[in-house]
This record gives structure tokens, sequence and C-alpha cells, in this order.
């Protein structure tokens, strides 16, 4: 079919009979298309003028179809590129939510640990005489209380981050520490590296400030060096946002080695490092953080809603000491502070040790999960890991990962798509990831695995 400029259009909308408005109809017939598999994820819709001059309507019609078409998922547009079906796009609505159904097992969200909560609350009960309520149940400046901070600063030594109480924030968990990095240093339409698959968290985050994500693919180790340096070349980008311990969705840790040659092209390109380490307590073996290489640009992110519990939401951003003030501004518009009662449940639960005991205790419940993992998987090829939350599967290129995301629920299993972390359209990991840190026991978990397991074969 070609249009009357003489370019060839792929797709056109198919308009039934009816009295509803034309905009409606229009995107009844791409979210049928959608659904029937004629428009796939990635796909670039037609201009609307040319579907406008197609139909003989006017452009503001279609112009309207698409809005509404992008207001409940199915379409995301690219400023300078056009306008695509989203990776969302054709999957239920049940999942992209968690699924409180207690008939499906749940190996798509990661929790942390939930049968470990009965040792935690026992944990939380011995320590709650020693609680410092005359700060506990105050107001505290929006950075956090000093002494919260202060002892942030000397426990944080052991994950080899060195900082000091001036150079910490106090945040409400990690999506609230990178929604006050963004808003606070970033501005709509600012560019900020990524890995190919990345944390959905911050994808939603980026969309909704008008942030441009820029994904760089990864290798065996990481997001790979190479296309790195080239992309930061060719694009002008003001950050990069990376996770390199235990990275979500693949699992991998990047080496040391590969940590300073990031650092390097950070230093070399002038961009700010945004470093997540939301699950830096599953790794034994601590590296030192890509933002030690670039400490006047680097941000870590340390998260304990995993390794304790997420009812405490404490994280710590570690900022150099030129962005603090700045940071301090955009918490306080934000939401002000995190609660002083929730940071000093975590501070005692550091100073006496006992936020060590749980993650010991935590950390030999994963290394049990992961080697089940393995022994079911054996025959696939998987990122190795013992201790982590998550893992991630490939498989067979006649599957397609949202396709068995969905055969999966229908056999009562939740899986995710690595469709849900993919920035861009180009989609050359064919996986899955698989929670392993979800189910109420291990015998859920294994019955889960093996579902998953005789759906692939």
């Amino acid at each position: 079919m070609i249009d009357y400029l003489g370019n060839k259009i792929t797709w056109v909308p198919t308009l039934k009979s009816s009295k509803k408005p034309k905009y409606i109809l229009i995107a009844e017939s791409i979210e049928r298309d959608i659904q029937n598999g004629k428009l796939l994820h990635g796909d670039r819709l037609p201009p609307q003028r040319v579907i406008a001059n197609f139909l003989g309507i006017n452009h503001g019609t279609v112009t309207r179809a698409y809005k509404l078409c992008e207001e409940k998922g199915l379409l995301t547009g690219i400023v300078g590129k056009g306008t695509f079906v989203s990776s969302n796009a054709g999957l239920p609505v049940q999942l992209l939510t968690d699924h409180n159904d207690k008939n499906i097992i749940s190996l798509g969200m990661v929790l942390p640990l939930y049968e470990t909560n009965t040792f935690i609350e026992k944990q939380l009960k011995s320590i709650s005489e020693l609680m410092d309520y005359n700060i506990a149940l105050k107001y505290c400046p929006p950075e956090g209380h000093i002494k919260h901070r202060y002892i942030a600063a000397k426990w944080l030594n052991q994950y080899k981050i060195e900082s000091s109480p001036d150079n910490i924030i106090i945040t409400s968990g990690t999506q609230n520490a990178l929604s006050i990095i963004l808003v606070s240093l970033f501005s709509k339409s600012d560019r900020i590296i990524v890995d190919e698959l990345t944390y959905t968290g911050l994808k939603s985050l980026a969309k909704y400030l008008g942030i441009i994500l820029i994904p760089v693919q990864s290798d065996e180790s990481g997001i790979n060096i190479e296309l790195l340096e080239q992309t930061c070349k060719r694009e002008k980008a003001k950050g990069i946002y990376l996770m390199p311990d235990c990275h979500n969705p693949t699992s991998v840790t990047v080496g040391e080695k590969k940590r300073e040659e990031i650092g390097k092209i950070i230093s070399r390109h002038n961009l700010l490092l945004i470093e997540d380490g939301a699950c830096s307590f599953t790794i034994k073996n601590k590296l030192t953080p890509i933002s030690a290489f670039v400490p006047d640009r680097g941000f870590y992110i340390f998260g304990t809603s995993k390794a304790l519990n997420p009812t405490l939401r404490i994280s710590y951003i570690v900022s150099p000491s030129k962005y603090t003030k700045k940071l301090q501004q955009g918490i306080n518009n934000l939401n002000w502070m995190a609660s002083p009662y929730n940071a000093e449940m975590v501070s005692l639960l550091q100073t006496t040790m006992k936020y060590e005991e749980i993650v010991k205790v935590k950390l030999a419940i994963l290394e049990e999960r992961n080697t089940i993992f393995d022994q079911i998987f054996n025959n696939f090829k998987f990122t190795r890991s013992k201790t982590s939350l998550f893992r991630y599967l490939e498989i067979p290129d006649e599957y397609s990962s949202m396709e068995l995301e969905r055969i999966a629920l229908e056999h009562g299993v939740q899986i995710f798509s690595t469709n849900r972390f993919l920035v861009g359209k180009n989609n050359n990991c064919n996986a899955i990831r698989i929670s392993v840190s979800s189910t109420d026991n291990i015998k859920e978990l294994e019955m889960g695995l093996k579902i998953v397991r005789e759906i692939i074969k």
C-alpha cells in the first residue's frame, strides 16, 4: 500500500461500522490489531497525517486516537522518531501488577523473603527499648538527622563506600532516591545512558519526567565498553544509570577492572553517574563501587528494603559535596524528609549488628533457593548466581518471552518477560526473569520452577 507521497504503508486501521466517534474506532482498531498480532512490540505506526489522508478525515482525529492509545499504554511516542507499539501492549492488565491470587505461584515480583519476617520481628522487638524517641518522633532536616547519617557513613564502609555524614541524604526507599536525583539534577529531554535491559522503576520515572533513556547493549560481563564509548561520543548524554552489583534483570555483577574502565569513560564524557545498590547486600565478596572511581560525579544509592523489609523504606544517597544542597532542596520539595522513626530503627539494627544477622539468614535461604534453580534448569542457559534474589533464563528462539509469560500465568505461575525491562525497540534478549525470593516457601518455589521448565520443554 502506497500513500500519496509514494511511501510504503505497512499498516492502516480498519474501522468497523459504528456510530462511535472515529477517533475511538481508530483506537479500537489499534488495540484489536495488537491483540491479534498484526501490530507487534516496537512496530512504528504511520504518521498521523498519512492515516488522516488515507481515511479522508481530520488530522486532529488521528492525533486524538493516538493519544488515547498512549494513555492506555498501547503506544509510546519518541520525539523525532515517531509512534511505536509499547512493550506492555497486548498484555492483560493483571500481568502488569502484582498478582494476589492465592492460586498463582509468584515468580515475578522480587520480594524480600517474607518467610524471614518472624525472625525480623524478633530483632525489631529486641531493639524497641533502645529507640531514641526524642529523635524518632520529631521533624528532622530534609537530608535526615545527623545521628542517622553519621551511623550510616561508618556502616557503609563494609560495602567499600567512603563517605561522611555531610554527603549522605536519607530517603524513603530507592525509588524515592531516584526521583530526588532526577528532579534535582536533570531536566526534561535530558539524556541518560542505561543498559538495554534496565530497572522498570527508572523507565517509568524517566517517562513521567520526560527524560530520554539511551540504551547500550550488554555482554556477559555487563554493559559493553566499546558500545558505551561509541554512545557517549554520539549522544549528548548528561548521565548514566547502572546497577553493577547483581544487575536487574540479568543478575550480572560487573568485575573490578571493568568498573574502573567505566569510571574513566564517565570522567572523559562528563557524565553524572547514578549507581543503584539495591541488591548489593547479596554480593558476598564486596567490590569497589563505580562511583568510587568518579567521586566528584558519582551518586551511590544504597537501599535497605530488600535486605531488611520494605515497610522501613530507608535508602541512602551518597553524593558528591557540590551536589548535596541541590538534593536537599529536591527532597524538601518532594516529601520534606524520610521517616525519622524508620531511620532510627534501621540505625539501631546497624549499630547492634542485627542488620548483619538478618542479611546472613537471608543469604543462607537464597543460596538454597538458587541451588534448586540451578538443578531444575541445569540444561538451560542462565546467568550463574549463588545468592541472587532473581535469575535470568534464556529461552529457545521459537518461543516469545511475552507469550511464555502469558502461558505460564495460565498454568498458575507468574514470571516476567525481559520486554518489561527493555529500553528501545531492538530486543536481542529473548529471556525471562524468575524471582526466587517471592514464594512463601521453598516447596512452592520448586513447584513453580518445574512448571516453567515443562512449559518451555
